[in-house]
């Protein structure tokens, strides 16, 4: 069975609003197949991560890379 190939890739990804930084150096792979779980307090980035991953913000620093189809 070939690896799952991931369909999302963060790489030291950073966003902020305003001199607010919400996202710090993130890294992550979300490989097809996986089910994931954002937890956290109120305004600590899950709604920015998720946008981010959807394509529907882009990162202030760092690299986030999609497979083709995926977001936008």
């Amino acid at each position: 069975m070939p690896p799952a190939r991931n369909l999302v890739n963060l790489k030291d990804v950073s966003k902020g609003y305003g001199s607010r930084e919400v996202l710090r150096e993130i890294t992550l792979g979300i490989a097809e197949g996986d089910r994931i779980g954002v937890v956290g307090r109120n305004g600590d980035g899950k709604s920015t991560l998720l946008r981010l991953i959807a394509g529907l913000e882009t990162a202030d620093s760092g690299k986030l890379t999609r497979a083709r189809g995926v977001g936008r």
